[in-house]
């Protein structure tokens, strides 16, 4: 990773922390009256405590992220739990701001009577997730024929528009401190140990629709996702302990970690391999920056389960 990625990655980790500017709102169902704190008003560009109509707060999304908060909003108030959704807004001074949007709803006498959440800024934040995709771009360092069927692979499966198809998921995973394994354990066994992890990918992802390792300890998969993004980071996360278990080689005992970075891949049909590559290494990059044996799944505009993973 050069500085320039380290900077951001450094960055995006620091803002994940910090808190972040948010409000919160509610609005009635019985004649759609909105009411929001200071920070949905700033949000949205509006002066704050002023009168809001829904039809005019709704003219300030982008229709795309309108049209799906409509349909989440309609089923969540039908059907009850909650969502989340990640929505693309133009404030009332012109200004195009990225919103986490979180939703609930209230009974009383068991009939909806409100919807109520939060509204956050996350525009920073998705700002420093796409630098940082765009710049994993420019630094592919992988052997070109392995990725180069890797990628034929995943290709092949974007391209596959059955009606029935899942979700998937293109997922990276690394050993962390490559270059300290030689150095503490010898470079014999420093050569064998990722061997082994490639070993135990395979028996740990046996339906992986593809698989390859792209470096000299550096392994690419790409899954099926039937069950959402808060499932597949859950498997992940059990995988990744299971990964890390100790290796014995001849009479050493090595200790070691990993980090994984991936992506989900909902929306098969307008995603293209290079850019999966992009973000699912940009993820594994803030994976390592936050001191490795971590992971993370890339940041995208997301609709989620409230309090879950991408869905």
């Amino acid at each position: 990773m050069n500085i320039q990625q380290q900077n951001l990655a450094a960055e995006l980790c620091r803002l994940s922390a910090a808190p972040a500017a948010i409000g919160a709102w509610e609005c009635h169902l019985a004649d759609d009256s909105l009411s929001w704190t200071d920070g949905v008003y700033d949000l949205f560009g509006l002066p704050r405590g002023s009168a809001i109509q829904r039809a005019s707060a709704l003219d300030l999304y982008e229709e795309g992220s309108r049209s799906e908060m409509e349909r989440l909003r309609g089923r969540m108030i039908r059907s009850g739990g909650a969502f989340s959704l990640d929505c693309r807004i133009r404030t009332a001074d012109n200004r195009r701001r990225w919103m986490r949007l979180i939703a609930g709803v209230g009974h009383r006498h068991g009939r909806p009577w409100r919807i109520f959440g939060s509204k956050q800024d996350v525009t920073t934040e998705k700002g420093l997730w796409t630098g940082l995709a765009a710049l994993t771009r420019r630094d592919l360092a992988v052997a070109p024929a392995t990725r180069r069927d890797f990628e034929a692979r995943l290709a092949h499966a974007l391209l596959d528009r059955h009606p029935d198809r899942i979700d998937l998921a293109l997922v990276l995973v690394a050993l962390d401190d490559i270059h300290a394994i030689p150095e503490a354990f010898g470079r014999p066994a420093g050569d064998a140990l990722p061997d082994r992890i490639g070993e135990r990918l395979s028996r740990l992802f046996p339906d992986a629709l593809a698989s390859a390792r792209l470096g000299p300890a550096e392994f690419a998969l790409l899954l099926r996702m039937p069950a959402g993004q808060r499932r597949l980071a859950a498997g992940l996360d059990q995988a990744q302990q299971l990964l890390c278990r100790p290796v014995r080689h001849g009479n050493t005992v090595i200790d070691f970690t990993v980090s994984i970075g991936g992506v989900a891949i909902e929306d098969a049909c307008r995603r293209d391999a290079a850019t999966l590559f992009a973000e699912a290494r940009a993820a594994l990059h803030v994976a390592c920056v936050a001191g490795g044996n971590t992971l993370r799944m890339f940041d995208r505009p997301s609709t989620t389960d409230a309090g879950g993973a991408p869905n």
